[in-house]
């Protein structure tokens, strides 16, 4: 006796039932080659338009380079404002670090401010700003008396030089500072005082607080 249950599970494993898997095989859409070309500039010219040439901008540079000359302080100026400030700026740090018999006020600070510390200052305006703080109260007679000393310190130091007539130097006050000057420079000597003391002041006995 031939059993033939299982011919027909062998015959249903690898027969007909082996051939679902590859029914839809025939009828696959092949995909259709569609050729793309490398990018190139020529045929993308009008999304990249062409630059226009440069403006001639010489004129306009040469006017610039001139106006530029004719306000930057010559070398002689530069020089001279140079060595003011540093003749000054040296006798107030002497006061700071060691005020000696000096005694009409306290210095605190010595800054350099305004133009000549930026390097922003311009031909025929040859004048330097420092700033003096003062520990003490910014009096009058404060004022006039630090002045004094600053002439006399630098006048000392020149002795030893030969001094042009053009750097001699001179005194002038006013409401708000001293100045020390020649004939080709300025250093403005502004005086103010720490916060703390800015409530105690007396407008007829101090300088103003605003520099």
């Amino acid at each position: 006796m031939v059993r033939t249950g299982g011919m027909i599970r062998g015959g249903g494993r690898g027969g007909m039932g082996g051939m679902r898997g590859m029914r839809g095989g025939p009828y696959m859409h092949k995909k259709s080659f569609l050729p793309r070309h490398p990018f190139d500039l020529m045929l993308a010219e009008p999304a990249f338009p062409r630059a226009a040439n440069a403006p001639d901008d010489t004129v306009l540079t040469n006017a610039l380079l001139k106006r530029s000359q004719d306000l930057t302080p010559s070398a002689q100026e530069q020089t001279a404002i140079s060595n003011l400030v540093t003749k000054v700026q040296g006798v107030l740090d002497g006061l700071v670090v060691a005020p000696g018999e000096f005694t009409k006020c306290q210095l605190d600070e010595v800054r350099q401010v305004g133009s000549f510390k930026k390097g922003t200052m311009m031909a025929g305006h040859n004048v330097a700003d420092v700033v003096i703080i003062l520990k003490s109260l910014p009096t009058k007679d404060c004022a006039k008396a630090l002045g004094k000393k600053v002439e006399e310190e630098i006048q000392k130091s020149m002795k030893t030089e030969v001094v042009p007539k053009a750097e001699a130097i001179s005194l002038e006050y006013t409401d708000k500072c001293f100045e020390i000057s020649n004939s080709l420079a300025k250093v403005r000597c502004l005086i103010a005082t720490v916060p703390q003391n800015v409530r105690k002041l007396d407008a007829e006995k101090h300088l103003e607080f605003k520099v």
